[in-house]
């Protein structure tokens, strides 16, 4: 079972009492000094925290001395010490079901050097899988920044989640002398939602990108019984989505080509009217744009759409091999050949060896039988066939270096793989245009 950790830096001021309170959790704590006394009541209101679970203070040398302590303080002109508790007291007095952890001696990150060791030193309070709580109030300026590095470092490196990071807004106090904890959990989930949108965007990933989406609607449509109708478009828009990417990612060409999953996502995308979740609405129009060219039904240009789009999104080896299956294909529809019969693939692969090896007029060398001679005579006139011989003997020659993963002979590297590719795609999209088959 994963812990609940309570994350807080201590600062050396002497700070001030106040009541601490969450209006919308109709929270209000006693009159503390202390931050950390208000947000672990508040904490422990709405959820469960038990003995396993754990709260760490972070502590230079001075705000050990000053506010850890009891009595660290002293006047400014006797310098006698003020008789007040420090945090370890008042934290003690409350009686937590779970230990306070005291991280000491922490530099006071005046460089660059003294920030990582903060860091290490927190990241090490943590385990795998925990649930984060952080209180950001004291300490110094560059601790949010800190934190939100921090708590995304967690969640990729330790499964760690970020349940709550709150800041309690001293100076905002009213005339009860209450003051707002402030959520600001916001912060990093706006950091999740740019991690999930570069990660689509620049490799066409959607996993994260889904799982936030359903995150924020799976409330909603609890809530609504499936019904309100812009969570249910949104949610749907999703799916359609992840199946598009999915057929491209696993290189499902009579998928693909049939063009069913991007007809559904063009009907949900049409009817997307308002986006509810803030951090998706510039990313629709992107996403969008990435998937404009194709088309919503059977049509062999969703093949090279897709080997293009594969590319653009840094999935060589599924735009290798979407692009030179998706030759085959276009032959077999030029010929009116179902594009799922082996034989009739075989038949078309042998046409492009006859004309790269220049057997055209060395039947004897064909090695095949009367009936595929046959086949593959008729075949030779096919215009489609002599136009792109050549790109699918390079891209016979690229698919079979990466397959076997360079175990050959003076294999290409990986800037040449890539630069090969994107020229052939080059020439097939400058072909295709001349055809008026795209714009």
């Amino acid at each position: 079972m994963s812990r609940k950790v309570f994350i807080s830096f201590l600062g050396f001021s002497n700070y001030g009492t106040c009541h601490y309170t969450k209006i919308d959790r109709d929270f209000k704590s006693e009159e503390v000094r202390f931050i950390q006394e208000a947000t672990l009541r508040y904490l422990m209101s709405i959820s469960d925290w038990q003995s396993t679970d754990c709260a760490y203070i972070l502590l230079t040398s001075g705000a050990e001395q000053r506010n850890w302590v009891d009595n660290g303080h002293t006047t400014r002109d006797t310098h006698k010490p003020i008789q007040q508790k420090g945090l370890r007291s008042c934290l003690e007095n409350m009686h937590l079901p779970f230990p306070v952890v005291p991280v000491k001696n922490l530099p006071d990150g005046n460089n660059e050097t003294e920030i990582w060791t903060i860091f290490e030193h927190v990241f090490d309070c943590i385990q795998e899988g925990d649930e984060l709580y952080f209180d950001l109030t004291h300490g110094f300026r560059y601790l949010p920044m800190l934190v939100l590095v921090l708590g995304n470092y967690s969640k990729f490196l330790k499964n760690a989640v970020v349940k709550s990071i709150t800041y309690g807004n001293y100076e905002a106090r009213n005339k009860e002398n209450e003051a707002p904890i402030i959520d600001l959990l916001s912060l990093s989930e706006l950091q999740d939602w740019t991690s999930a949108s570069a990660s689509f965007l620049r490799n066409g990933n959607v996993s994260m990108l889904k799982q936030l989406c359903t995150n924020s609607l799976s409330p909603i449509l609890k809530e609504t019984e499936g019904k309100d109708p812009q969570a249910k478009v949104l949610n749907g828009y999703m799916n359609a989505l992840e199946k598009v990417v999915d057929d491209l990612n696993t290189c499902r060409g009579v998928s693909i080509l049939q063009g069913k999953n991007m007809n559904s996502f063009n009907k949900y995308s049409s009817q997307l009217k308002e986006v509810m979740i803030t951090p998706m609405k510039p990313l629709i129009e992107q996403i969008k744009s990435s998937f404009e060219n194709f088309r919503p039904s059977e049509d062999i240009m969703n093949g090279y759409f897709a080997a293009k789009w594969c590319l653009d999104h840094q999935l060589y080896q599924q735009s290798l091999t979407i692009l030179h299956e998706n030759i085959v294909s276009h032959i077999c529809e030029s010929e009116k050949l179902d594009i799922a019969e082996e034989e009739d693939r075989e038949i078309i692969n042998k046409g492009f060896s006859v004309i790269n090896k220049r057997l055209e007029n060395k039947k004897d060398k064909w090695k095949c039988t009367e009936e595929q001679k046959m086949r593959i005579e008729k075949l030779l006139n096919n215009e489609w066939l002599n136009a792109l011989a050549s790109t699918f003997l390079v891209t016979t020659t690229l698919r079979n270096d990466y397959n076997h993963a360079g175990m050959r002979e003076n294999p290409m590297s990986r800037s040449r793989l890539i630069t090969n590719l994107k020229e052939r795609l080059d020439i097939i999209f400058q072909k295709l245009k001349e055809k008026g088959l795209c714009s």
